[in-house]
């Protein structure tokens, strides 16, 4: 499947080319989008992350395996339309990134985190931190704490949760469920997370975006 997007710096050229792939929203559409999340371009992969977070939840499987590439800024885009978009099923792979050789892709991962967490995926987050070795566990906590403190101080809490850190399936893990305790006091906590919606400013130079 050969991707037509236009290259160098015809910026309206690349505007319309998301705009069509979005307003078509058949899965090859989806796909193309996704690959653009591999073009040079930082104004393109822009374009294609906003478009993807419009289309929604449809699109979160097919950018799961980008987290795994081996570009930067591709796993950067990953990682921010995961958390954009809930995915909860991400939560492991991001937590994955926590050693990712690029500092950036890492952060991305844990800024994504906590936006799942505060979408209702912290009791998920607490499973998957509970089972990795006591060390990684610590480094995890510490990252999200740097993030969001009471994110952190959430998943902590669920952590000492027998019903959470022993379910058998983190499909089955609510924040929401009965019995769940509430956030802490004070914490800010919020709810939603509203999708990127508006239109990127055309400065790129053809290289990858610093983001």
């Amino acid at each position: 499947m050969a991707n037509d997007a236009p290259s160098g710096r015809d910026f309206a050229g690349k505007k319309d080319y998301v705009r069509q792939l979005e307003q078509r929203r058949d899965p090859e559409a989806l796909a193309l989008l996704v690959q653009c999340l591999s073009d040079e371009s930082g104004y393109l992969r822009d374009l294609a992350e906003g478009a993807l977070l419009r289309l929604g939840g449809r699109a979160a499987e097919l950018v799961l395996p980008l987290l795994d590439q081996g570009l930067w800024y591709s796993r950067s885009s990953a990682a921010r339309l995961l958390g954009g978009l809930r995915h909860a099923p991400a939560v492991a792979p991001l937590l994955g990134r926590a050693e990712d050789p690029v500092e950036n892709v890492a952060r991305e991962a844990f800024v994504a985190l906590a936006a799942l967490a505060r979408s209702g995926a912290s009791t998920r987050i607490a499973w998957e931190i509970h089972r990795l070795p006591a060390e990684r566990r610590l480094t995890r906590l510490a990252r999200l704490r740097h993030v969001d403190r009471a994110v952190a101080t959430r998943v902590e809490q669920l952590m000492g949760l027998e019903r959470v850190t022993t379910a058998a399936d983190p499909d089955t893990l609510r924040d929401d469920a009965p019995g769940m305790p509430a956030p802490e006091e004070g914490a800010h906590w919020q709810t939603t997370n509203p999708p990127r919606s508006q239109t990127p400013t055309p400065t790129d130079g053809g290289g990858p975006s610093s983001r």
